[in-house]
């Protein structure tokens, strides 16, 4: 009975409810800093620390390297415009979740679920790579 509950609760998405289910370290502690406001020393990621240090702690976008992160982090905390990002899918996620706009034009699978999600509260579980799934259930509590 109980492999069966399992099993069931492994299939419905609850059992990659959370930060925990995360394998990569560096993202699980960002995840985890996200969802209980603790801090980012723990993250080894030079760009990850500095965005982790940007959302949680208030921090500057300025020590992020990679130039579309930096834009995005910008983006994100003065609501300002995505068209400096390069790459396709993060500034199709960036204008939806800056701008309003539509998660529509992201091709990869995983992101547009991921940014569907976000906007509409809607579930998961269509999220195929975990880690990704694990931080999409986190951030819906």
């Amino acid at each position: 009975m109980k492999v069966i509950l399992a099993m069931l609760l492994m299939f419905s998405g609850y059992a990659f409810a959370g930060c925990n289910s995360i394998n990569d370290h560096d993202q699980r502690a960002y995840c985890a800093a996200k969802e209980s406001g603790s801090g980012c020393n723990s993250i080894n990621d030079h760009d990850l620390h500095a965005q982790c240090s940007a959302e949680v702690e208030r921090g500057s976008c300025n020590s992020i390297n990679d130039h579309d992160q930096r834009a995005y982090c910008e983006a994100k905390q003065s609501g300002g415009s995505c068209t400096s990002i390069n790459d396709h899918d993060l500034r199709a996620q960036c204008s939806a979740e800056v701008g309003g706009g539509s998660c529509y034009s992201i091709d990869d699978h995983d992101q547009r679920a991921y940014c569907e999600a976000k906007q509409s509260g809607g579930s998961c579980t269509s999220i195929n790579d975990l880690n990704l799934r694990g931080q999409c259930e986190s951030e819906k509590r």
